[in-house]
Parts: structure tokens; C-alpha cells; sequence
């Protein structure tokens, strides 16, 4: 038992009130509950996500930190971060009032796939013969000759085998079994044949998404999105590793939180489709490698250590017990294989769902996020690699970024004495996420406001009076006004920081520069390439032609860029329908070569040039 005193902790809006021990961090004591904050840099004060307004404590002094994150009008009226204030007495806290809820269409829309449905799952209606005294059939034998298998084939759990002789007596020997492969997940009353469902989940480091399937149609039921509780860790994987290798019992939270989050999906997708637990069957499951490893609550310490050893590429697949799913214990769970410690089953799925490995075509892909992966496929060669871009795409370590919900400004025009916004839902401007941060910078670029070094201009040196009296000159880096505070009816403007731009550089080049290296190890130029097709979420909204202005993705002819939606969860769907595609992604595994950038001398090279905003990805830029 601990001598430390405790301190008692309420907060707002919520009225949840806890009592934590003396020493912590308000962020750590938030953390311990079931309410989300945002913390991208997992605490480390660099991100000035995790403010809270303390309401009772108006003497608490800010922090360096604070004073460099926080604007004036936040430090003056009591804001803090959750991180930078230990618990030395009683707090009323008062959290902001940011809706994290994400738009379902967003973050599952999926383009159609062509799948051949051969689904692992077969639900068959039996009827048995009765046994007799002349026909002692025990009811193993009995079920296995019904379903016309040989004797010994069937491999059923003790549980379901406990309760044959009860089932098939109540139902005159007349029941349906649900069977994986060769293992019986179900003996069901009656005739069910016409109830078979599975779920396929992409489990991004941002967000959670599961689609509920009907395994006999292929149709999509019903789609349940939850952003990942991980983030409370911070934004990227590598956080999520730092957190699962060095906090005590740090993994086992972290793989508690994501299952939380897969049943409280589960439960919705139930729910909404009027879908009993029971009739589902096989969860598939996308995900990066370290996402993978903490969903198994597997250590993943040596895919951030030389030489970047997995434990796993192809998992076994267990049971939704084994995993406490609220399922039936038998429900198997699938995992897409992993191709390296940094491309994981997300791509797999990617190849797998858009056949990116076996097109005519010279062709590239890229699914933009957090880790930048990218595929490239010419003459029968696939390549792949990982770039670290880090969370600005996502709206992370961004002054005013915020994720692709509601107030978020995802679309930028500039005119010569305008600026156009298009908001999410629209509602309110409340923050600006990844595809409007392009078009903000791509449309500051062609009026002039940046340079090609991605320098945010004085003043002085604008022609344009109207956009000169939005460049706020400061010390800590200039700064562009996009929405007013008078236009918001708000205390602080919504701006883009030099720091901004500069995060936003430093993600762009590490996508920029994997392209190139792919290009190199290929031994081909971007004058071979056909098609670019870009997965995601985020890279359905942004605008091409913003991104081939900034130099994000190739200069090539716009109309051979296309998005594909959520590849991930399409992929996942069609490892779940398809044995066929089950046997390909394990051929996509052995087949692609994973190119690892830290090991190319080149990469820093190509990684500084693609810093800059290329003369040759500009179109009407005024200088």
C-alpha cells in the first residue's frame, strides 16, 4: 500500500470525480480513466494537445512549456496542459469541448472490389439419422457422416462437444453447424444456414474501423468507426512501442484499450444491423506491425531495435476467447500477414484489394498517414517501403490541426482578395486537418506568402495589401491568418505557423523521398510510371493537384491518379470472403522486397531536396 497522499480530481463537463495518488501528472491521472484526451507526443510537452482549463487554482504559474504552446489568451485564463501539471492538491479541471467522433463515411469508404466469394466459413443444415438399437451411432460419427466427412475429420471444441448430445436430441437431430476450415465454431437449432456474418477490421494507429459482412452475399451491413484510444500515448506507433517496452504493464493497457474499443464496435455494429453476436463467425483483422504485436499483447521491443525483427509475419489465428472478444469463444480471428517490422497487413491489403501485384501497368501506391507506406510494381517486381511521416497529415503537432471531423476546415482557396473554406459538416471552423493543410500551403505557395524553401514571408516583402495584413510578424515565426477571430466570434484566430509549415515539409519530404528510392532500387524512371493509386482516409480529400504542386506525390498527368478509399478494410473483406485471396496474401508476403530506407545512403539526400517546394511541381507561383 502506498504512503503517498491522494488528491481528489473532478472534471468537466463530466462530473466524473477520481482520486489519484501525489506525484502524477493530470495527464497520467485522465489517462487511468475511460475519458479521451489527446496526447500526441505522449506527454513529452511538445504538442500542446493536452489542455485542460483548471478552474479552481487561478494562482498556478504557467510553464515554460506552457508558455510556448499556449496561446496568451489560453494562459491568462487558466489552461494548462494535462502534462505539465503534477498533482500536489485538489483540482476541479474542465476539459475543451472537442468532439472526436468520426465521420463514418470518411473513414470507411471503400470502392467497390471484385471478390469471387469462397468464404472459409460454411454453415450447412444437417439432418441426422436417429440412432437405434440397430444403429448405435455415437453423435460425433453421426454429425461427421452428416456433413460428409470421414470420421476423425472434424475438429471440435470440448465446450461444443459437451453439448452435442443435449442439442441434437431437443431438435429431432436437426441442426446446422457452422464450421471454419475443419473447426466447428457452432451447432445451431434448425435451419440457420440463411445467418452467416463475419467482420473485417482496419486497425489504424488513428482509427478503428469495422465492417460487419453477410458471408453469403459479400454485402456490407452495417460499418462502426472508433478512434483508437491508443493516441492517449501518442500519435505514431514508435510512441505506442516506447510505451508497451518501457511502462510497467504498458503493452497489456495498451491491448486492453484496442479490445475495449473492438467490442464496443462490435456491440454497435450488432446493434444497428439487428444482428445476434451469435451469428457472426470470423473477424479478419489489418493492421500495422506494432499495432499487430500490441492487439496479441506480443512485446513489439525488436521491431524498433536493428535489425527490425517481428515476431510474427504470418499469425496463427486464435479465438475470440483467447482475446476476450464478446463473440463466441470459438470465433476465429484472422490476421492479414505482415510483409516487414514496418509494412504490415494494411498493405497486404492494399495489394490484395486493388491487385497491385499483378497489374499490366507500371504503378504506384500510397497510403498517406502517420507511417507513409508505399508500393511500387513494374515488370512483375513489387517493392514496398515505410516513410516515418509523422502525425501532420492527421492534424498532429499542427498549431490549430485537428482530425477530418466536424469544424474542421478540409478544403483551401485562395483569391487575390478572399480566402475560401470548406468545413466538415459545416459547422463552425474549429481547427484545419491534413487535406486542408495542403491546400493552404499549396495556395500560399502560388500567391507568394511561402518561398520554395517553405519560408513564411514578412510583411513587407507581400505585394498583395490584402494577404500582407494577415502575416502576424513574431518572434517564434510568422504567421498567416486564415479565419479571424471577429470571423469565428471566437478569442484566438485559427493561423498557420511557421512551425506548421515546417512539420508539414518534413512529413512531405519523408513520402517524397521513399518514392524516389523506389524509383532508384527499381531502376526506372517517373516518366514509366502509369497510375498512382492513393488508400485512405485522408488521401479520398485531398485535392492532386495541391499535392503534385507541393511536390507530395509525382508530377505526372493528374487524370492517372486515383483514390481507392479505405484499401485496408478492403482487403480485409476480401481475405474474409475469399480462400483464394487468403492463399494470395501469403504469396504478396513472400513475393514483395521491403526496401529499408535507414540502411540507403541516398535517403538523407533525397529526403533534403524533397524538402523544398520543387520550381518544377509549381504551377503560377508568384514570386
Amino acid at each position: 500500500m502506498s504512503d503517498l497522499p491522494k488528491h481528489t480530481i473532478c472534471i468537466k463537463p463530466l462530473n466524473d470525480t477520481i482520486e489519484v495518488e501525489s506525484g502524477i501528472t493530470l495527464l497520467d491521472a485522465i489517462r487511468n480513466t475511460n475519458i479521451s484526451i489527446s496526447a500526441d507526443c505522449n506527454g513529452r510537452s511538445k504538442c500542446g494537445k493536452c489542455k485542460v482549463k483548471i478552474l479552481n487554482q487561478s494562482q498556478l504559474s504557467p510553464t515554460p512549456a506552457e508558455l510556448l504552446l499556449l496561446t496568451e489568451y489560453e494562459v491568462e485564463n487558466g489552461f494548462h496542459l494535462a502534462c505539465e501539471v503534477r498533482v500536489d492538491r485538489d483540482f476541479d479541471i474542465q476539459l475543451p469541448d472537442v468532439k472526436e467522433l468520426a465521420n463514418k463515411n470518411r473513414m470507411a469508404a471503400i470502392q467497390n472490389v471484385d471478390i469471387k466469394i469462397d468464404s472459409h466459413l460454411k454453415k450447412e443444415y444437417v439432418s441426422l439419422t436417429k440412432p437405434d438399437l440397430d444403429n448405435q451411432v455415437d453423435d460425433l460419427l453421426n454429425l461427421e457422416l452428416g456433413l460428409g466427412l470421414e470420421a476423425g475429420k472434424l475438429r471440435i471444441p470440448l465446450s461444443i462437444l459437451q453439448g452435442l448430445p443435449s442439442i441434437l436430441r431437443k431438435n429431432n437431430y436437426k441442426v446446422t453447424v457452422a464450421i471454419s476450415g475443419d473447426l466447428v465454431i457452432n451447432i445451431e437449432p434448425g435451419d440457420t444456414t440463411l445467418r452467416s456474418f463475419g467482420i473485417a477490421f482496419d486497425l489504424g494507429t488513428t482509427t478503428i474501423v469495422g465492417t460487419l459482412i453477410n458471408l453469403r452475399t459479400g454485402q456490407d451491413v452495417a460499418v462502426g468507426v472508433r478512434s483508437n484510444p491508443q493516441h492517449v500515448y501518442g500519435a505514431d506507433v514508435i510512441s505506442r512501442l516506447e510505451v508497451s517496452v518501457n511502462e510497467p504493464g504498458g503493452l497489456n493497457k495498451l491491448q486492453k484499450m484496442v479490445i475495449a474499443t473492438i467490442n464496443e464496435i462490435i456491440d454497435e455494429l450488432t446493434r444497428s444491423a439487428e444482428v445476434h453476436f451469435r451469428e457472426i463467425y470470423e473477424i479478419v483483422i489489418a493492421g500495422n506491425p506494432i499495432m499487430n504485436h500490441i492487439f496479441l499483447d506480443v512485446n513489439p521491443r525488436y521491431l524498433g531495435e536493428a535489425p527490425f525483427i517481428p515476431t510474427f509475419r504470418e499469425c496463427p489465428s486464435y479465438s475470440a476467447e483467447e482475446l476476450n472478444l464478446s463473440l463466441l469463444p470459438k470465433v476465429p480471428v484472422f490476421f492479414l500477414p505482415n510483409i516487414s517490422a514496418y509494412v504490415g497487413g494494411d498493405i497486404t491489403g492494399f495489394i490484395l484489394a486493388y491487385n497491385l501485384h499483378e497489374r499490366s501497368e507500371t504503378c504506384l501506391g500510397i497510403d498517406i498517414g502517420t507511417n507513409g507506406e508505399i508500393v511500387l510494381y513494374h515488370a512483375g517486381n513489387v517493392l514496398t517501403c515505410s516513410a516515418a511521416a509523422g502525425p501532420a497529415f492527421e492534424g498532429g503537432h499542427i498549431n490549430c490541426g485537428m482530425r477530418a471531423t466536424e469544424g474542421a476546415i478540409e478544403k483551401v482557396v485562395l483569391d487575390d482578395d478572399q480566402i475560401y473554406l470548406q468545413v466538415i459538416e459545416d459547422a463552425e471552423p474549429r481547427g484545419i486537418c491534413g487535406s486542408g493543410l495542403i491546400d493552404v500551403i499549396a495556395e500560399m505557395l502560388k500567391m507568394g506568402i511561402i518561398n520554395q524553401n517553405g519560408r513564411l514571408k514578412n510583411r513587407d516583402e507581400i505585394d498583395n495589401l490584402w494577404y500582407r495584413e494577415r502575416i502576424i510578424e513574431h518572434e517564434k515565426g510568422n504567421r498567416f491568418i486564415l479565419v479571424s477571430a471577429d470571423d469565428m466570434q471566437a478569442h484566438e484566430p485559427l493561423v498557420v505557423t511557421q512551425k506548421d509549415i515546417r512539420q508539414f515539409q518534413l512529413a512531405k519530404a519523408a513520402i517524397a523521398a521513399g518514392i524516389k528510392i523506389l524509383f532508384h532500387e527499381m531502376a526506372i524512371d517517373i516518366t514509366d510510371l502509369n497510375n498512382i493509386y492513393i488508400a485512405g482516409a485522408f488521401g479520398a480529400y485531398i485535392n492532386k493537384y495541391n499535392a503534385q504542386r507541393i511536390g507530395l506525390l509525382p508530377s505526372i498527368d493528374p487524370n492517372q491518379i486515383q483514390f481507392v478509399g479505405n484499401a485496408a478494410s478492403a482487403g480485409a473483406k476480401k481475405y474474409l470472403l475469399s480462400n483464394d485471396a487468403r492463399h494470395n496474401a501469403r504469396q504478396i508476403v513472400q513475393r514483395v522486397k521491403y526496401i529499408e530506407l535507414s540502411r540507403r545512403k541516398d535517403f538523407q539526400d533525397e529526403y533534403t531536396e524533397a524538402m523544398f517546394f520543387q520550381a518544377s511541381d509549381l504551377t503560377e507561383e508568384k514570386q
